[in-house]
């Protein structure tokens, strides 16, 4: 499972817990403080709703995955989804010579003297670049400046984070992208396949089908 906030939800539901797990979406690297504030707003109405109601009785959900956009919006529309395919793009790009006195195409950040010129970030990118500082207290290095990778090059943290989804129509990275509030809710459930129509698969492998 790609997301440890998901996966901590998944884990107190197997307990026999109500679980929420709760993200904030941005765009553009915007996470600037009134829209997480408002965001906050948000999903505390949602969740108040959801309890009250008892909405995981009712439901027979075990998790509500929430999704809420950073957006100004204090009344933003909720839309029930289901999940979306999405992989997740890296967090960290190669800075290339060339992109030196310029703006980094792959981040947005401007380099000079082939580094991060941490004199132009905005707002938004030193509140993700201290996130990512505070996350790593005892590397000795600043990961929002750069990393060196084992191939010699350097790497800057991204002030981006793109989601590589299809947006299937009802999902949640659908949803988010129309600067929606996404509840999807879930159950832990593992269902095992069995032969799941594949027996000659497995004995070509030498395995023993389910009878």
């Amino acid at each position: 499972m790609a997301s440890g906030t998901l996966g901590a939800a998944m884990e107190a539901a197997i307990d026999g817990r109500r679980a929420v797990a709760l993200s904030f979406a941005f765009y553009n690297g915007d996470i600037s403080a009134d829209k997480a504030e408002n965001a906050c707003h948000v999903a505390c109405s949602i969740i108040s709703k959801l309890w009250t109601s008892d909405a995981w009785s009712q439901s027979h959900a075990s998790v509500f995955n929430i999704n809420v956009p950073l957006i100004l919006e204090p009344d933003p529309p909720v839309m029930i989804t289901k999940m979306g395919q999405s992989r997740f793009g890296s967090l960290y790009h190669r800075l290339d010579n060339g992109a030196n006195g310029s703006m980094h195409p792959a981040t947005g950040l401007h380099i000079k003297d082939h580094k991060v010129d941490e004199s132009s970030l905005t707002p938004s990118q030193k509140q993700l670049r201290v996130a990512v500082d505070d996350a790593n207290p005892e590397t000795g290095q600043d990961p929002g400046a750069q990393v060196d990778g084992s191939d010699g090059a350097t790497y800057v943290f991204s002030a981006s984070v793109k989601v590589n989804s299809s947006l299937e129509e009802g999902t949640d990275a659908w949803a988010v992208h129309r600067r929606a509030v996404s509840v999807t809710p879930l159950q832990p459930a593992l269902h095992s396949l069995g032969n799941a129509d594949q027996a000659a698969l497995w004995v070509q492998l030498g395995f023993q089908p389910l009878p």
